[in-house]
This record gives structure tokens, sequence and C-alpha cells, in this order.
């Protein structure tokens, strides 16, 4: 079987994870139940993972890893320091917005296995905020904001952006992505800008 073959199968499980879980919780996730819900045989599922963790780990993987690589682009990217915390609060919090129910699992899952500073040691969390300090030491140089530790205040940021998701999934009555990608922004943005920059 060719690779694009085997990527579609991986795909496939990796869906029907996603659909398992929104549809019955972590708990219902076993490779048996996956590959009842692909259609295949439970040894297939073992072809492509070894165990429950690591398909999840692709899982998650799957999701995050597009998300990372619009977020590094911004961040990278031609714009001013302050549009870019601006584009990426933006882009970041419309990202999860359009795939809440897979938001919602990444939650649980850290819930569930009380992972909470592994997000620390992750290569796409250091990936997030090594960008982000980039561009807030590229804004303190053209003094668009105030001289301050980089890598500090880009852990702020990517943090108040982590925080303002969550507090989009606990809230019935939610904002629009647009007022609350503002609010994180600007609120750093003000307290980041060096007095008299424009």
């Amino acid at each position: 079987m060719g690779r694009a073959w085997q990527d579609l199968k991986r795909e496939s499980i990796q869906q029907a994870v996603i659909r398992l879980m929104c549809r019955e919780g972590l708990k219902s996730v076993t490779m048996e139940r996956v590959a009842q819900e692909v259609g295949i045989a439970k040894g297939t599922v073992y072809l492509h993972y070894r165990d429950k963790q690591e398909l999840l780990d692709a899982v998650k993987d799957a999701a995050l890893t597009p998300m990372v690589e619009e977020m590094n682009e911004i961040l990278n990217g031609d714009l001013p320091a302050d549009r870019k915390l601006q584009q990426y609060s933006l882009r970041y919090l419309t990202y999860f917005e359009e795939r809440r129910d897979l938001f919602r699992v990444l939650l649980y899952e850290r819930e569930v296995t009380r992972v909470w500073g592994s997000r620390y040691q992750s290569d796409r969390y250091r990936s997030l905020a090594d960008a982000a300090a980039r561009a807030i030491r590229d804004g303190i140089r053209k003094e668009i904001f105030r001289d301050v530790d980089p890598h500090a205040a880009a852990a702020l940021f990517v943090e108040s952006n982590m925080a303002m998701m969550n507090q989009r999934m606990l809230n019935t009555h939610r904002n629009a992505v647009e007022h609350d990608a503002d609010l994180v922004s600007s609120i750093f943005i003000r307290g980041l800008r060096k007095k008299g920059a424009r």
C-alpha cells in the first residue's frame, strides 16, 4: 500500500477518535471502539499506533500543528510588532472557535491526565513563545514597545491567549471572537507600548 493510502488511513483513525471523544468522552476511546468507528479490524489500528496514548498524541499533534505553523507565520512575518500580536490573538482564538469540539476534547484530556506543566516543555509551546519573543524584541528595537524582558513578556502573551480561550469555552454567552482577541491584544499592547510611540 502506498504512502498516501497509509496517511489517509491514519487520518480516518484520528477523525474517528475525535468523533468518539466529542460524542462520548475520552473514556470511550479504546482501540476496539476506534476500529469499529472507522470500520476496520482492531489489528489495523495497532499497525498505525502502538497504544491509546500514542493515538491521542497523534490526534493532538495533527490538530495543533497547523495552528502553530500559522501563528509562527504571523509572528515571523513582515507586519509591525504590535500588528503581529493583534493578528496572533485573532487567528489563535478563531482557530479554536472553528474547532470547538476538538478544543473541548483537548482541554478534557489535559484535565483528566493532569499534565498541566507538560505544555511548557512541548516544542509547540516553545516555538510560539520564541516567535512571540522575537516579535516583541523587534518592537523594542523599533521603539514601538518599551524595554522589557522579551521572553517573559512573550510567555505572558501566549498564556493570556490560552486563558481567553479557556474563558470562551467556559462562558455560555460568548463575545465575538474579534472582541475577545482585541481585548487580549489591546491590553497587552497598551502595556508594552513605549511612551510616545504611535
